[in-house]
C-alpha cells in the first residue's frame, strides 16, 4: 500500500522548495544573476509536487478499499478529505507563482492542457486493457467449454467403443 503520510509529506516539502525557488528566482533576477539553474529547480519541485500528489491520491483510494485497522472510518475519511484539500490548495499556490512570478507565459495553461491529454490517453489505455482482459476472460470460458463438451463427447465415444467391445468379446466367448 502506498504510504499516504510519506508522500503528502513529500508534496508539502516540493511545495516548500518551489516557494524557495521562486523567491531566489526573483532576488537572483532582481540583481542581474543567471536565473537558468533555478528554473530547473522550480521545474525539479512541481514534479515531486505532482508525483506526491497522485500518489496521496492513490493512497487514499486504497484505504477507501482497504480501510487501516487502527483507525475508524470518519477518521480516515477526514484524514483523506484534508489531505485533498490541502493538496489542492499548495496547487492553488503553485499555479499562482508560475502564473505572476516565473517569466515563462502561459506555462500553466500548457502544463493543464498536457496533463488533460496524457490523461486522456491514459484512460484509453486503461479501456484498451479491460477490454483485453474481459475478451481473455471469454476466450478462456470458450475454451473449457469447449474442452469440457469435446472431452465429454470423446469419453462417450470411448465408452460406447469399449461396451461394443464387450459385447463382441461376450458374444464370441458364448458361441
Amino acid at each position: 500500500m502506498i504510504e499516504v503520510a510519506a508522500a503528502y509529506a513529500t508534496a508539502q516539502a516540493a511545495v516548500a522548495g518551489v516557494k524557495a525557488a521562486v523567491a531566489l528566482y526573483k532576488d537572483a533576477k532582481a540583481v542581474g544573476k543567471d536565473v537558468s539553474g533555478i528554473l530547473g529547480e522550480i521545474g525539479s519541485g512541481l514534479n515531486s509536487f505532482f508525483s506526491a500528489q497522485e500518489e496521496v491520491v492513490k493512497g487514499a483510494q486504497q484505504t477507501s478499499i482497504n480501510p487501516i485497522k487502527q483507525k475508524s472510518l470518519d477518521a480516515q475519511a477526514f484524514d483523506n478529505v484534508m489531505r485533498i484539500r490541502q493538496l489542492q490548495q499548495y496547487e492553488q499556490e503553485l499555479k499562482e507563482l508560475l502564473i505572476y512570478h516565473t517569466p515563462i507565459p502561459g506555462l500553466w495553461d500548457d502544463f493543464q492542457a498536457e496533463r488533460r491529454r496524457l490523461r486522456e490517453v491514459k484512460k484509453e489505455e486503461e479501456r484498451a486493457e479491460a477490454k483485453r482482459i474481459a475478451l481473455a476472460k471469454k476466450l478462456r470460458a470458450e475454451f473449457n467449454d469447449n474442452v469440457k463438451f469435446y472431452g465429454a463427447l470423446i469419453g462417450s465415444v470411448m465408452f460406447g467403443i469399449w461396451v461394443m467391445a464387450e459385447v463382441f468379446i461376450w458374444i464370441s466367448n458364448n458361441k
